[in-house]
């Protein structure tokens, strides 16, 4: 029985074949752009064309061995399949089909059932869609790219037709509005409450100049958020274009500067204080780069040289100094620079452009840039010529004081409010056996007897405590050979230039002399 079956299948190939190749389906076999079959309607490959062959892989005598089945996936329900066919007359779908390697291709298979000598026969076409799929998955994956870039950039962006109805927005629109996307699609930008009136003009223009030059310009401008705030924005726009060059939609962007702005602002500001301290200190500031040149200096240092601020930027300490103190600061700065570490009130005598010489005291720190890179130097410095000039004075006068004090034959010194000695005479040092910066910071016990030192000490305390001063008090003493002495004693407050009692001075004088010449006077 079955072999009588594929004799008559065999017959109706046959048959098939000798229509096909006397024409009838030729031309329709050969000639389309996929693989062609008929097929018995129970799936029987009946007759393909040269392309089945080179898709499937297959030589013309194995493929028409094959069933329709063999080239549709496993899992197809081959019933189900059917009755499809047959209940629509035939079927288009995408699907996979097997190659003789057992490859899977992916395929867009045409099937159109026709009535053929009275029976059911099926046409089928495989297209191999592989090429398609793949750019059907690059297509997906570069929309999917792009989508992420268009949702999570940092800009708002809304794309809008050419009458400006809004057609797509991303999530940073909306949140920089305070609004949801359905509040603007469909909906006409020129009719939202977006724009104001400083800021459609701005747009408009943009879409009319991108029409006509392809290109528009940035301009900074604002909008009007949902609660009514003026936020400060940067809006640019270019468009889409089809494939013939013809404008698609219009792409505005629009970046909040608002923040931006602000910080700016402050910027300015706090810049215009720096400027307006730094030309108004009396003190020399200065900033130099990694090079020691100048990048930025106040006015009193540019009026040492006798010139404007700007006259120094770029240059260096040798276009306005001499070369020995010129090469001085040259090393100072180099220093910092190679070590970080800082100079603190350095004193240098300096000579201006008048040929005045005047000292400064001068305190340098590196420069850091935000990675914490040495960049340059920054100084400061402090004109203390006067200054000089009074510890001058100051030391000259204190010469001529202690000249005077150590040729006073008087004991002469000085004591802090614990009566401990601050300045004594030579006179005083040598009644002691000492000298006199032995003395310092020491007390009566240090030299006397206690009893002797406890009377001193007593005495001070009376004239520190009361600002009572003891006026040539003479007391009477044995030195330690049992010579008896008359010494003439003089204490006073010492008090500092606000009228404050500070410690006490003493003056003692030997008038044994005068005592003795009393005495025989009398």
């Amino acid at each position: 029985m079955q072999e009588c079956n594929e004799d008559i299948v065999e017959e109706k190939k046959d048959k098939f074949s000798v229509e096909y190749n006397d024409g009838r389906y030729k031309t329709l076999f050969e000639q389309v752009n996929a693989a062609a079959f008929l097929s018995s309607f129970e799936g029987k490959l009946l007759e393909a064309n040269q392309k089945s062959c080179e898709l499937f892989g297959y030589g013309w005598n194995e493929i028409l061995r094959l069933s329709l089945k063999d080239i549709l996936p496993n899992e197809t329900d081959w019933d189900q399949f059917i009755d499809e066919v047959a209940a629509k007359g035939g079927l288009h779908i995408e699907s996979e089909s097997i190659t003789k390697d057992g490859s899977y291709i992916p395929v867009e298979i045409s099937i159109s059932l026709f009535c053929m000598e009275q029976k059911p026969v099926m046409f089928v076409l495989v297209w191999d869609i592989t090429n398609r799929k793949k750019a059907e998955k690059k297509l997906r994956e570069s929309e999917k790219k792009y989508r992420g870039l268009f949702e999570f950039t940092t800009d708002g962006t809304l794309v809008l037709d050419a009458r400006g109805e809004i057609l797509d927005v991303n999530t940073k629109i909306c949140e920089m509005l305070d609004l949801t996307k359905d509040c603007f699609i469909g909906k006409n930008l020129f009719g939202m409450d977006i724009l104001t009136a400083k800021s459609q003009p701005i747009v408009v223009s943009q879409f009319e100049q991108l029409l006509s030059e392809k290109t528009a310009n940035s301009y900074t401008t604002e909008i009007k958020n949902n609660q009514g705030d003026i936020l400060d924005v940067e809006v640019s726009s270019f468009f889409l274009v089809k494939k013939d060059n013809e404008v698609d939609n219009f792409v505005l962007i629009i970046r909040d500067i608002t923040a931006r702005n602000l910080t700016e602002k402050t910027r300015i500001k706090e810049h215009g204080l720096i400027k307006t301290l730094l030309d108004n200190i009396p003190d020399s500031i200065y900033f130099k780069d990694e090079e020691n040149k100048f990048v930025m200096v106040n006015k009193t240092k540019a009026s040492h040289y006798n010139v404007l601020p700007e006259d120094m930027i770029g240059k260096t300490d040798f276009d306005f100094l001499p070369e020995d103190q010129a090469r001085m600061i040259y090393d100072d700065d180099n220093q910092i620079l190679q070590s970080g570490t800082l100079i603190e009130n350095k004193e240098e005598k300096i000579t201006h452009s008048d040929g005045s010489n005047r000292w400064v005291s001068v305190t340098k720190i590196p420069r850091f840039n935000a990675e914490g890179e040495i960049i340059g130097t920054m100084g400061i410095s402090r004109d203390i010529t006067d200054r000089k000039e009074i510890e001058r004075n100051l030391d000259k006068k204190q010469h001529f004081l202690m000249t005077l004090l150590n040729n006073i034959p008087d004991k002469i010194y000085f004591k802090d409010e614990k009566n401990r000695y601050v300045l004594v005479n030579k006179a005083m040092a040598d009644s002691c056996k000492v000298k006199p910066e032995d003395m310092i910071g020491k007390t009566d016990f240090d030299f006397l007897s206690n009893d002797k030192a406890q009377k001193s000490f007593d005495h001070d305390n009376i004239v520190f405590q009361t600002g009572e001063s003891i006026i040539d008090n003479v007391e009477k003493i044995i030195d330690t050979e049992g010579v008896e002495q008359f010494i003439s004693i003089t204490k006073v407050p010492w008090l500092n230039n606000n009228g404050e009692r500070i410690g006490t001075i003493g003056i003692s004088r030997d008038v044994t002399k005068w005592k003795n010449i009393e005495k025989d006077m009398h």
